[in-house]
């Protein structure tokens, strides 16, 4: 009688381990029709259904993060927020979701608290060209001199070499000129915002 009783509770496991995978394909089959929605211009579709896939799985990061990309495509940056942080609840090594929110307080002149989130992007993803350029752009306009300086010879050194970023590049290399003329007594004006990144 033992047996049988093992065998009843190891048949409970194997049931809940096939509705769990059920769950989970369920899950990955509303993400790509997610995808699908947004990519047919149409975000508020997108958003239902990467909720409906955080519904049955409400561990995948890039669900909940795609919804703030959809916020933010709709102008609702707050909605955005919401959601890049509770991507970084789920997975608190998402890049992209400091950047991301480093993107909207840098879009409110937020400098300070834009730079803080980059910096946690870059602590994730030390190489990542964008990231670096905005993590500059936010401390020379905070005012942090010798930080932006050093944070634009790091962004050089890695974007130098990549022909995506020639434009930005030679932005680049204007706000360093600025910044070290500043710094060594030139009294230059720090230039102005670049486009969005």
């Amino acid at each position: 009688m033992g047996g049988a009783a093992v065998l009843a509770v190891a048949g409970l496991g194997v049931r809940a381990a096939a509705d769990e995978l059920k769950e989970q394909k369920e899950a990955n089959e509303l993400f790509l029709e997610g995808v699908a929605e947004y990519e047919k211009d149409d975000p508020e579709a997108a958003i239902k259904k990467f909720e409906a896939c955080l519904a049955k799985d409400p561990t995948n990061a890039h669900a909940q993060f795609n919804v703030g990309i959809c916020y933010n495509d709709l102008g609702d940056p707050e909605k955005a927020l919401d959601a890049y942080r509770k991507t970084l609840q789920v997975d608190a090594t998402y890049a992209d979701a400091y950047f991301n929110i480093g993107r909207v307080y840098h879009l409110r002149k937020d400098f300070g608290e834009a730079a803080a989130y980059y910096e946690k992007a870059l602590a994730q993803d030390p190489y990542e060209p964008d990231v670096l350029f905005n993590y500059a752009h936010a401390l020379m306009e905070a005012g942090r001199v010798d930080d932006a300086i050093d944070a634009w010879r790091r962004y050089l050194t890695i974007a130098e070499s990549l022909p995506d970023e020639a434009k930005w590049v030679e932005r680049a290399k204007t706000y360093l000129s600025t910044l070290e003329g500043i710094k060594g007594g030139g009294g230059a004006e720090t230039p102005p915002a670049p486009e969005e990144k």
